[in-house]
């Protein structure tokens, strides 16, 4: 039985080279793929602004 898709978007982007090489390691050492890595940093990042008081949110630098 095939999988279920998720509901998804598709992202493109242009990581510079150090970014890339990290987390090709990363991906490598741990097993999960991009895709599921990328999801997890930027859920997590996510969820730690969201918490924050809408007064004191600033971009992140």
């Amino acid at each position: 039985m095939p999988r279920q898709k998720k509901d998804a978007k598709i992202l493109n982007i242009k990581l510079a080279t150090p970014i890339n090489e990290k987390l090709e390691r990363f991906c490598a050492e741990s097993g999960q793929s991009k895709t599921v890595a990328v999801e997890r940093f930027l859920n997590r990042c996510l969820d730690e602004y969201f918490s924050l008081p809408e007064e004191i949110r600033k971009p992140l630098n």
